[in-house]
């Protein structure tokens, strides 16, 4: 009796123990801030579970400024960013700061759509996730 009950413990604790360890906390960014770059508004101010950001919507050619929050267990590791959808960034990598922070600033084009600005993690193991966080700008069609 005391061997089965010892069983099941141990069953239990390895099967809600590896759950605990797979559903962790991912490295990705978990929270933004993005500004306006003229106003200096704070025109989003979100978290993520996921490293992806819903959209924000700006003008045409808007240019914002952008810092994103991660773990601090990433703090000193490098990371690229990029913009697969158009527009200009100021830099296309930078390093994570002892606080977690990263920031840049990202001018979208005149082209309406999503344009989303990618952050990466060229060193990423195959367990962990390369895309590290997606913030969106959403420039509307013209009136007619």
């Amino acid at each position: 009796m005391k061997k089965t009950i010892l069983s099941v413990l141990t069953a239990s604790f390895l099967c809600f123990g590896c759950c605990c360890i797979v559903t962790g906390q991912a490295p990705v960014a978990q929270s933004d801030q993005i500004t306006d770059d003229g106003s200096q508004e704070i025109i989003q101010d979100d978290g993520s579970a996921t490293g992806k950001f819903e959209p924000v919507t700006v003008d045409p050619s808007a240019s914002s400024d952008v810092t994103l929050q991660f773990p601090v267990s990433m703090a000193s590791k490098s990371v690229s960013i990029a913009a697969p959808d158009g527009g200009a960034l100021s830099t296309n990598s930078v390093t994570i700061d002892t606080n977690g922070n990263i920031a840049f600033s990202f001018q979208v084009s005149d082209q309406p759509g999503v344009h989303r600005v990618i952050v990466i993690d060229p060193n990423a193991d195959e367990d962990s996730p390369h895309i590290v966080g997606v913030v969106q700008f959403e420039v509307p069609s013209p009136a007619n």
